[in-house]
């Protein structure tokens, strides 16, 4: 076979060698987090956050309205225990019950508004969580695929590599330069199809004689982008 028809075997196996190995680099990322899973859970942090939070506030404030009635109890038991006598102390006495008894009517109030956000945090609680449980079982099931292409992508390009290791014997030194160079140059194709005297890779016409040359077994370069081209 013509030096042109074994680089262009050599360039099969480097191409899928090279799409192999970018499908494995993001198949490994990938298995380092779903991007939506990660954001799923973010959101069930921050509404459990914004749950406890309504719940300490309601603890307060029923610890509080506790603490208030009983004050306002032990005030009214004493002011009608008659123990106390003198009118300042009983006026005294009567303005703290009433004072009592309207912050307890305004901490009831909050105390209903608070129950209300608590409730609505517990609704977005339960929504997160349900959402986080179905992605995290679907992201199992995706874990194991992806694992299973990793494994099957390492056995391909142990193989590819074993068959380019096979093939470079039958590819002559300068040859091999002259693809090595024009590959680093090229995104890593150096060796492109020419069909009807176009180039498949730059879409430009060769001459009849450059084809003609290429279809001889020669080494030539594509006018446009300067590929060595096999002829179809």
């Amino acid at each position: 076979m013509s030096q042109v028809h074994q680089l262009y075997k050599l360039q099969q196996i480097d191409s899928e060698i090279q799409e192999k190995k970018k499908r494995l680099g993001e198949v490994l990322q990938l298995q380092k987090g779903n991007p939506v899973l990660i954001k799923a859970r973010s959101v069930l942090d921050t509404a459990v956050a914004n749950h406890q939070k309504w719940q300490t506030d309601q603890k307060d404030k029923n610890l509080e309205l506790a603490s208030l009635n009983d004050k306002r109890q032990k005030s009214e038991k004493r002011l009608y225990s008659g123990n106390v006598t003198n009118p300042k102390e009983l006026s005294d006495l009567q303005g703290e019950i009433e004072s009592l008894g309207r912050r307890v009517e305004s901490l009831e109030e909050e105390l209903l508004e608070v129950m209300l956000y608590l409730e609505e945090a517990e609704e977005e609680k339960k929504s997160a969580q349900t959402e986080v449980e179905t992605l995290e079982a679907s992201w199992a099931d995706e874990t194991v695929d992806l694992k299973q292409e990793q494994n099957e992508l390492a056995l391909r390009l142990h193989h590819l590599m074993q068959s380019r290791k096979a093939h470079l014997p039958t590819v002559h030194a300068d040859a091999l330069k002259q693809y090595t160079n024009i590959g680093a140059k090229k995104g890593g194709v150096a060796v492109s199809k020419v069909r009807v005297n176009k180039c498949l890779s730059c879409q430009i016409t060769n001459s009849d004689q450059v084809v003609k040359n290429a279809k001889s077994g020669k080494i030539v370069n594509c006018a446009g982008c300067g590929r060595i081209i096999y002829v179809v």
